[in-house]
């Protein structure tokens, strides 16, 4: 199990290393149609995030919505736009978190940190401060969106960021559901399994809604970390917990992310 994991961070450090990349590479977010962006520099990570929010073409400040809140912004805020708006759903506003200058997902979304990686790792606390205590405040008390549900989107260590928040137990977890794609359960020698069993240990309730994806192309680690985790979730009896996970057929590691997004929001939403 130790080679397995050493060779799977080798493999998220390349994933990692091309998201990066991808991310120098922008589109043009702001020519999308009823986006509004801005810039909101946090004083928890001393990191300016490049917003976009996704407003339905029949907005009203007066109504509720399912706000989405989707990691690595950057990348998949476009096609995620598009996906919303071939939906026809007028109940949804996608918040696509990104990052103004240098990308720094790799810090903003591992805990514990990992000197072993190459870069700073192990912020996640401190950007879930960001989120909690700066972003979401700022969308709904600034600019007045009021969610009726929250929902938080990641992909790879961005998924691993939505379930490490999901069973953490030091910090508020501001959301109602997650939707996390071929999560990087590799992370820190499986960190995530022992921070579940910890929960488990003092809890058994969960009152939350989790969907989870891998591709079947990925490779063997990723899909025997996503066995072992989707198999370890059947077991338990968290009341509360609507659980789905997903398989994806024919999907490789950068085609899970927009795939997982547009069934999430008919199987979670």
């Amino acid at each position: 199990m130790k080679k397995i994991i050493q060779n799977s961070m080798s493999f998220l450090c390349l994933i990692i290393g091309i998201l990066g990349l991808n991310s120098c590479e922008k589109d043009n977010l702001s020519s999308i149609k009823n986006n509004h962006p801005f810039a909101i520099t946090s004083d928890h990570t001393n990191t300016t995030y490049s917003i976009n929010i996704l407003y339905p073409q029949a907005y009203d400040p007066s109504n509720s919505y399912h706000t989405i809140y989707m990691l690595d912004g950057d990348d998949y805020f476009k096609e995620a736009a598009d996906i919303v708006a071939e939906s026809g759903r007028e109940d949804i506003i996608l918040i696509g978190v990104g990052y103004a200058n240098k990308n720094q997902r790799g810090r903003d979304y591992s805990y514990p940190e990992d000197r072993d990686f190459p870069g700073t790792s192990g912020g996640a606390k401190e950007f879930i401060n960001f989120v909690n205590n700066e972003l979401i405040p700022h969308i709904e008390n600034e600019l007045e969106i009021e969610s009726v549900e929250r929902t938080l989107f990641g992909h790879s260590l961005g998924g691993y960021l939505a379930l490490y928040i999901l069973f953490q137990q030091d910090q508020p977890n501001s959301f109602d559901n997650i939707i996390a794609a071929s999560s990087n359960f590799m992370w820190y020698n499986a960190y995530l399994f022992d921070l579940e069993q910890h929960y488990f240990d003092t809890h058994d309730s969960l009152d939350k809604n989790l969907y989870i994806t891998v591709g079947d192309l990925e490779g063997a680690s990723i899909n025997l970390f996503y066995n072992a985790f989707k198999e370890k979730m059947d077991k338990r009896s968290y009341t509360g917990l609507i659980l789905h996970h997903e398989r994806l057929k024919n999907t490789s590691h950068r085609n899970s992310p927009i795939i997982t997004f547009k069934k999430g929001l008919s199987i979670i939403l």
